[in-house]
């Protein structure tokens, strides 16, 4: 197992939904240097296939990208009415991460072909990239779900007759997020925000008759974040141009009462999955072709809304929270791997392919292990689908090397919530004996041993997201993580120095914390500026996770974003219904006010943040490693708070630092060392180590922080797994310190 040298690249984004099989989602950022030749976007010039060598210095439009051909002109499009009619049209729509394909998507299509239906996936979220532009584009990608600003970018398309307050909409996110117009300004980023509302409709109008051109009879789009109205937009202009075609949604945003909503309030929507798909999308699409949308809900699974229900009634569901159905698949084992075909096909005639360093998406698991006995009480991730369920690691090794060897590809992320234990031990040694040059992602618990840290290194996987999210075990507590802040240094240390890349964020604002336990962690904070940083940010309630659940228990009053009167022509109730995000009411949220200087009323939780920043900006110049010189410890010690550079340890010093490494309790010390030191000796040579700030006391732990060199270097923040999008320089990149550093895909 080779390191890998590809050039990929990495940006941070907030949590996703669940790997469910409708949709997934993922972000990425690069620098794009010098001199290149850039095309007008294609709304701009629908005539023109000309394009002239430019330079990107002071470039300040959105409208700076690859991409030259008229939309009428796009080569690898077949022309309307020529394409082999197909049963089944599968939709990645606007916006998403055009670096990777749907592995939703290509399950179903997979499981679809499998069984004699014929599909094919497209990808107008790559399209909307070559329409508008990758400066366009960015600008929506990087900002954040719950901004829903391409929700609100197509809610004039699907839904003509909706005309809110545009001034107000901008107004209210801007307080929520000043950063998302630094780099043009209020004025500029909104009527560059109002030109692409006007040209979306265009947009809409091209991508239903590029669906329309092999005459399916079948178009399911999948929603995630912000697809939700993208897709509404599209289904909505497939039934006025062709109402013989049957419509279908699922993924996140449709899952049982926002599925429900979704289905009850928009008629042109008529077959709606709340759930997972792949166990009976073929019965499903079966049942419409030979009975359209009189398809019979009794020859149907669970967790299928259809026409007919809007006159019966919807099903009901003892088992959900909200009394409505939600489709589990039992197993995963004999599911096909994901087809990625149609992608890779779209990509090769892509104006951006040049521009695109894609990806691979793998599924081992679904749910969590952790969240079934101990839900995370912030965590929204899994919908209803919380029970854990995993591939065999035959299986899934398998589907890796189909994979890899079809679209020669390497780079690869997996979309799994947490990683299975036993994997450490069955999967991940099959992938370190592989002769592939593998790269991958994973996400998993924070209390992992050294040994399973050094088994992900062997097997490739360089990026972990382990979910930290503290450095106080009574933060951790109120969330219900199952770990102590003592376990995410040691991991911190650990990875950093077994050359692992680790994602992480501090979230802050739980109901119940106390502002001085921010203040603590600011104190302990300098003295971690070698290891990694993450980021910083507030508390988000999302649907389906215990705060949203049951806000009363937690002393919470939730109401939806102020943001979704101006996306949806619903009623409050309607919109309670259909959103995934929420604040609480008439209460300031942190997860806005961060930038804030002072934070009111939390001068810890601003202690921290700045602590925070400057750890962020130290990194990764500060060391403290040590190595053996002369029969000593020479230890080098270039951090902030370092009271000298070089210190050299030896006799009980050495033998406590040293013991230190695996973070023990004082009682353990004691024993370990009884025979080589008094306690006093002991006890004296730990003050002083405390002192020099080489070990940290937590939890009744004393974490030794010292690295040993030689150590592991950490992968170039360019050799990513997570595919790329290189657009020009003037794109502004998610650099920001209080950024969300977690890496979640979609």
């Amino acid at each position: 197992m080779k390191p890998s040298t590809k050039p990929l690249t990495m940006s941070s984004h907030p949590p996703r939904p669940c790997s469910t099989i409708w949709g997934l989602l993922a972000p990425a950022s690069w620098d794009w240097p010098g001199n290149f030749t850039i095309p007008t976007p294609m709304w701009k010039n629908h005539a023109s296939n000309s394009s002239v060598p430019i330079s990107t210095e002071g470039a300040t439009r959105f409208d700076f990208h690859p991409g030259p051909r008229a939309v009428e002109n796009r080569g690898h499009l077949k022309t309307p009415g020529k394409e082999k009619a197909m049963d089944v049209c599968l939709v990645n729509m606007p916006i998403a991460a055009v670096q990777r394909p749907s592995l939703a998507l290509g399950l179903l299509s997979a499981v679809l072909e499998r069984d004699g239906i014929s599909t094919k996936i497209l990808y107008p979220d790559l399209w909307f990239a070559e329409y508008f532009g990758l400066r366009f584009y960015r600008q929506l990608y990087q900002s954040r779900p719950e901004d829903l600003l391409t929700e609100w970018l197509f809610a004039g398309t699907a839904f003509p007759d909706f005309e809110p307050d545009h001034d107000r909409f901008f107004e209210r996110l801007f307080a929520r997020n000043e950063k998302i117009c630094r780099q043009e300004g209020p004025e500029a980023f909104k009527e560059m925000m109002l030109e692409g509302r006007e040209k979306a409709s265009d947009f809409i109008d091209w991508v239903a008759r590029e669906v329309l051109a092999s005459s399916p009879r079948i178009v399911g789009c999948t929603s995630m974040f912000q697809q939700h109205v993208a897709a509404l937009a599209l289904l909505r202009r497939l039934r006025e141009s062709d109402p013989s075609v049957a419509t279908m949604m699922g993924g996140p945003n449709c899952e049982t009462t926002m599925g429900k909503t979704t289905h009850q309030t928009f008629p042109w929507v008529d077959f709606l999955v709340s759930g997972e798909a792949d166990a009976f999308i073929a019965p499903l699409c079966r049942e419409i072709l030979d009975r359209g949308r009189e398809a019979d809900p009794s020859h149907l699974s669970d967790g299928i809304f259809t026409p007919v229900h809007r006159e019966t009634g919807y099903p009901v569901s003892a088992h959900s929270l909200d009394g409505l159905p939600r489709a589990t698949s039992a197993s995963l084992e004999g599911l096909p791997p994901p087809d990625y075909d149609d992608y890779f096909e779209e990509l090769s005639g892509s104006l951006l392919k040049n521009w695109i360093t894609p990806n691979l998406l793998i599924e081992a698991s679904r749910g969590c292990w952790w969240g079934e006995k101990h839900h995370c009480t912030f965590c929204g991730l899994n919908g209803e689908g919380m029970v854990y369920r995993s591939k065999s690691a035959d299986q899934v090794h398998g589907e890796i090397d189909t994979l890899v060897k079809k679209y020669k590809i390497t780079n690869i992320e997996a979309v799994d919530n947490i990683l299975r234990t036993d994997y450490f031990a069955t999967l991940l040694p099959k992938l370190e004996d592989s002769s592939e040059d593998y790269l991958f992602f994973f996400e998993t618990k924070s209390n992992l041993k050294r040994a399973q840290i050094q088994q992900l290194w062997r097997s490739g996987a360089r990026y972990i997201q382990p979910g930290i999210e503290s450095l106080d075990s009574r933060v951790l507590k109120l969330m219900r993580k199952g770990a102590q802040a003592w376990q995410n240094v040691q991991l911190l240390k650990d990875c950093r120095q077994n050359g692992i890349w680790v994602f992480w964020s501090m979230i802050v604002g739980f109901p119940g914390e106390e502002d001085e336990w921010y203040a603590k962690m600011a104190e302990i904070i300098p003295l971690l500026t070698h290891l990694q940083p993450g980021g910083f940010i507030g508390l988000r309630y999302d649907r389906f996770s215990p705060y949203a659940n049951d806000p009363g228990a937690f002393g919470l009053e939730l109401t939806p974003s102020e943001l979704y009167p101006y996306v949806y022509p619903l009623s409050e109730e309607e919109i309670a219904n259909q959103a995934y995000f929420f604040i609480e009411k008439d209460k300031p949220s942190l997860f806005t006010t961060l930038t804030q200087t002072p934070i009111l009323g939390r001068p810890g939780i601003e202690a921290a943040r700045d602590a925070f920043r400057k750890w962020r900006r130290t990194w990764p110049e500060a060391e403290l490693c040590a190595r053996e010189v002369d029969g000593e410890i020479q230890l080098r010690d270039t951090r902030p708070c370092a009271n000298r550079l070089i210190h050299r340890l030896s006799g009980t010093d050495r033998l406590v630092l040293e013991a230190c490494d695996t973070a023990p309790t004082q009682a353990k010390l004691l024993q370990t060392l009884a025979k080589d030191a008094t306690p006093e000796d002991i006890t004296e040579a730990l003050a002083r180590l405390i002192d020099n700030k080489f070990i940290l006391k937590l939890d009744g732990r004393l974490v030794s922080l010292v690295l040993d060199e030689p150590m592991e270097s950490l992968p170039s923040e360019k050799h990513l797994p997570f595919g790329a999008v290189i657009p020009p320089q003037s794109i502004p990149q998610k650099d920001d310190e209080d950024e969300d550093q977690s890496r979640k895909v979609a």
